[in-house]
């Protein structure tokens, strides 16, 4: 039997295994993922890439093509409760022309279904190097002090093969073999509801209006919700049913227009049926999210109802962000105590947003669902969706917590653990985001007299992954914010990690600069950090790219 080495084994081409893959390749790896079915997502399902999924994204410089994917599906974007799509509104829970920009990001949202942004994924990955093998699912796992070793099979031959890695993503699915194999359980509410979503295209669809328009339906005959069609010109009706009482087959081509008829509350559509399929919504969480060199990524770790649009932005954030550390630790820039920052950052992130898309299918499609509702579901949003905070070991905390899970993105404080604010700056006539100048390795943001720190961070950035910037020198702040939304004096300094989160901040002058940027890189790193242990590795990367305040 065939034996494969690889660094990284990836288990399922859904958002969060594809998002992983392609960090990984970007980052230098050569990743091996499997999917068990033939290609990428053929179903639109989750639909959007809102603004903190896109800040991560645009590093690898996708945000242009996952925009066009989208059309004009955020232009004009609206949410609303109704009865039908023509009938009684109940409320308008998002007004249209509120979601393309936020001024706390320098990135654009997309509209792109998920059928669309895979295939982007992929193809980014393969084209730096990752493979990727369908029809392909896996048969067994065995975790060892040195590694992990699969059995995967082909499903279309029947062949099998062993593959040897150094660490295991599983991102496959809701159901997840892997976690499974692992014996890790799930706690939470289970399963809320059984659905059919049924995909058609239609003529002189009622909505009339430009961009995506999602309604949450309260309908006389089913709760549901109808999503106006994609780039392709499919809409999409998912409704709830009864397990108990009626199944799959139940839902004839001629029960599903009646649906679509009564969704649109007109009889002057002619549906074409593309699909129908069924689907579980759940509300649940991992009981763990790694072992030792295997984690757990998007549903695989969580899995939320689709209300509020978080579950395929978790997905992809949970892919960023394990890709990124699993990439240092291997390639020796930081210890594998790194790793552990995963499960310490990530799960109570997805506790977070799987409890807050919970309470809001409560508010919004089912009200009579008492016991899953709470006082105010949409009171954190913006902080649930772009504002939370991580506390781990590859923070360093430089004040008292005050336990707060989140924070305004509209008013960031600058405290470790928390996402960087978005400035912009201007370099040679050119604008660019603080959040652009992220990227492989950490980025040191030195004050307009921060000397001393400046000095140190180019010393250890000739023999670490770290990049240093002079706030008021190389970059010109336009709005004259740095101090305040960094929480930093004139000779202070923040660190910043890969994924635009502050690991370290200085907010003045320390008595020695070096040995306290020194110090602050060996805790964030997870590794000692002696004088000269190697030299800087080669980045590769320029800024990500400008930021045209046109786009804000």
């Amino acid at each position: 039997m065939p034996i494969r080495d690889t660094s990284v084994f990836v288990i399922g081409a859904g958002l969060a295994g594809l998002t992983a893959s392609a960090t990984l390749a970007w980052r230098g790896l050569r990743p091996l993922l499997i999917e068990r079915h033939a290609s990428t997502s053929q179903h639109p399902r989750a639909r959007s890439i809102n603004f903190r999924s896109m800040e991560l994204l645009r590093l690898m410089g996708l945000e242009d093509e996952l925009v066009a994917a989208g059309g004009g599906a955020m232009k004009d974007f609206k949410i609303v409760v109704a009865e039908s799509v023509t009938g009684r509104e109940v409320k308008t829970l998002l007004p249209r022309g509120s979601w393309e920009h936020a001024p706390f990001s320098p990135a654009r949202a997309s509209g792109a279904a998920q059928n669309k942004v895979e295939p982007i994924l992929r193809r980014f990955a393969e084209a730096h190097g990752a493979k990727t093998r369908v029809s392909t699912e896996l048969v067994s796992l065995d975790e060892r002090e040195d590694g992990v070793e699969a059995l995967i099979r082909d499903r279309v031959s029947g062949a099998e093969e062993r593959i040897r890695a150094d660490y295991v993503i599983a991102a496959d699915g809701n159901r997840s073999p892997t976690r499974h194999l692992l014996g890790i359980g799930l706690n939470g509410k289970g399963t809320l509801s059984h659905n059919i979503a049924v995909l058609f295209t239609a003529d002189g669809l009622p909505h009339g209006e430009e961009g995506m328009v999602l309604y949450y339906l309260r309908n006389p005959g089913f709760t549901g919700a109808y999503v106006s069609p994609d780039t392709d010109g499919r809409a999409l009706l998912s409704v709830e049913y009864d397990p108990r009482h009626e199944s799959r087959a139940d839902f004839t081509p001629e029960r599903c227009v009646r649906l679509i008829r009564s969704a649109l509350g007109t009889d002057a559509v002619e549906p074409r049926i593309i699909e129908v399929l069924s689907w579980e919504m759940a509300s649940q969480v991992a009981d763990r999210f790694a072992t030792r060199r295997i984690f757990l990524a998007g549903d695989a770790a969580h899995t939320m109802p689709p209300t509020g649009g978080l579950g395929g932005q978790t997905a992809i954030q949970d892919g960023f962000d394990v890709a990124w550390k699993l990439a240092m630790v291997l390639k020796g820039e930081a210890g594998e105590g790194l790793l552990a920052t995963y499960t310490q950052e990530r799960m109570p992130v997805g506790e977070r947003t799987v409890a807050a898309q919970t309470a809001k299918y409560a508010a919004r499609m089912r009200p009579d669902r008492k016991e899953l509702a709470t006082a105010n579901p949409d009171a954190d949003y913006f902080g649930v969706a772009f504002g939370y905070r991580y506390r781990s070991a590859g923070i360093l905390q430089d004040c008292e917590d005050d336990g707060a899970f989140s924070e305004d993105p509209m008013r960031p404080s600058g405290r470790p653990g928390t996402r960087a604010a978005h400035l912009v700056l201007e370099m040679g006539g050119r604008l660019v985001s603080t959040l652009d100048l992220i990227g492989e390795g950490f980025v040191l943001l030195v004050a307009n007299k921060a000397d001393a720190f400046e000095a140190a961070g180019r010393e250890l950035a000739e023999r670490l992954p770290l990049r240093v910037y002079r706030i008021g020198r190389e970059f010109i702040e336009l709005d004259r914010r740095f101090g305040e939304n960094f929480g930093v004096g004139e000779q202070g300094a923040v660190l910043l990690r890969p994924d635009g989160f502050i690991a370290w901040r200085s907010t003045g002058a320390a008595p020695d600069a070096h040995e306290a940027l020194t110090q602050a890189l060996a805790h964030v790193l997870c590794r000692p950090i002696g004088r000269r242990t190697r030299e800087r590795p080669d980045l590769g990367r320029s800024l990500a790219g400008e930021w045209q305040r046109g786009a804000a």
